[in-house]
């Protein structure tokens, strides 16, 4: 079966699950892990907004409720 990818998503970017543990993509598919919340604090700790554009860790902090 062929996952579903978001027309706003590259392939390339995609296939960097191919890169993750299996304990990590089970864990995902189980939704022991909430990939959004690992995202936003991700972007938090680069200082992006949701965009990716470049807002300061206060500010990115603060958008993202962390």
């Amino acid at each position: 079966m062929t996952a579903r990818i978001s027309q706003d998503v590259d392939r390339d970017l995609a296939e960097a699950f191919q890169t993750f543990d299996t304990r990590f993509l089970v864990a995902i598919h189980h939704g022991d892990v909430d990939v959004v919340k690992l995202a936003r604090e991700e972007l938090m700790n680069r200082g992006l907004n949701g965009d990716g554009r470049r807002v300061g860790f206060a500010k990115a902090g603060e958008l993202f409720g962390i």
